[in-house]
């Protein structure tokens, strides 16, 4: 195949070139590069000395290879095209870190996918990133991708097995710069917050603060979550043991990263655990609230402290419309922690599944934006 320069709204897609490679090289050298790219790192040597003849090769190959370009030709990023199964192609791409947040991902895939499906005869065009990648997520989702799920182990990075996402868009499902996703502004901030560094929360209380969990606070966890308040009246496992709550950091670990779950630690003066109070994100611009609180700490008002702090930080920087809220009929403490913080008590439902105690009735309420104090 001859190589072809394809243009896309203000860039160019355009051959490879050595006057390409310091900019290159600032690339791969970019911490969130580092993070999700399974190629060898740093990047010196044959194979920087190789890039250029070896893109040629792909070319010959029937694999496109690209420089994303903006209009003074300066390096935007990358776009490749490979051949993976009959009629199916493989998108990836990388975005300049100086070119963040100028749609250069999305302008590129466009074109990318275009060309594939038009000129190279492809039926499906596939993606995959690193559980954790949201930004390629973000940018895949926005232009017509279906993430279709977890591909376990699936890649292979400089020795360490990681889960990725999949998906893949067919032709007449690109997605056109008019055209994004009716959630799209929601997934665009949650994105933004998962891919930040982990922050610690100030709750407006003294001696309490929010913070993410650590391997130290899982003997506390284990011992709150053995206690018999929070055996009644939550879902954790019966019997709750410290090989119990090594398993749940992996889970917080893992969902944090697919960003599912936004779960923080309340933590005193000394930084000891206190508690635990976490949003699990459900459909789009809704979650979840979940707490407990260690014996060692009730009856300071710090779970309603923390309950309005996270809440507000799901409305503020995760974009939710709504969070909900619901307890076992009878779990009083539960109760008034949510009514103080501002959740309205909806009714209760017959029947809700609660974990190994089968199916009990149950109240919900929910907080709207409006409702924060």
């Amino acid at each position: 195949m001859e190589p072809v320069t394809l243009t896309a709204d203000g860039l160019r897609l355009v051959t490879w070139e050595q006057r390409h490679m310091a900019d290159l090289a600032k690339i791969y050298a970019d911490p969130l590069i580092e993070r999700f790219l399974v190629m060898p790192l740093p990047w010196a040597g044959t194979a920087r000395e190789r890039f250029v003849w070896l893109q040629e090769r792909h070319w010959q190959s029937g694999n496109p290879r690209w420089a994303v370009v903006d209009e003074v030709g300066s390096l935007c990023g990358s776009m490749a095209l490979t051949k993976s199964f009959p009629y199916e192609l493989t998108i990836t791409y990388v975005t300049a870190p100086w070119a963040r947040g100028r749609g250069v991902a999305q302008r590129a895939i466009r074109a990318a996918v275009e060309f594939g499906f038009t000129n190279m005869g492809a039926k499906r065009i596939a993606w995959d990133a690193i559980v954790g990648n949201h930004a390629s997520r973000l940018a895949a989702v926005r232009t017509g991708f279906t993430v279709e799920g977890i591909a376990r182990n699936g890649v292979h990075q400089r020795g360490v097995s990681k889960d990725c996402w999949v998906g893949g868009v067919l032709p007449g499902e690109v997605r056109g710069p008019d055209n994004p996703p009716a959630d799209y502004g929601i997934l665009k901030r949650q994105a933004g917050f998962f891919l930040a560094d982990r922050q610690e929360l100030e709750t407006g209380v003294a001696g309490l603060r929010l913070r993410p969990l650590r391997e130290a606070d899982l003997d506390d966890l284990a011992a709150t979550c053995a206690d018999e308040d929070v055996q009644r009246c939550t879902t954790v496992p019966r019997g709750y043991t410290r090989a119990m709550a090594d398993d749940w950091f992996a889970f917080c670990e893992g969902a944090w990263e697919r960003g599912e779950r936004v779960l923080f630690v309340l933590a005193d003066a000394e930084d000891r655990y206190c508690g635990s109070v976490e949003l699990g994100l459900g459909a789009a611009g809704e979650a979840e609230i979940g707490y407990f609180c260690s014996p060692w700490a009730r009856g300071q008002g710090w779970m309603t402290a923390a309950v309005r702090r996270l809440c507000r930080l799901g409305f503020e920087e995760l974009g939710l419309e709504r969070v909900n809220w619901r307890a076992v009929v009878g779990n009083e403490a539960s109760r008034r922690v949510a009514e103080k913080a501002g959740f309205t008590v909806e009714g209760t439902r017959r029947r809700v599944r609660h974990g190994a105690d089968g199916l009990l009735d149950s109240w919900f309420g929910s907080l709207l934006p409006e409702d924060v104090a």
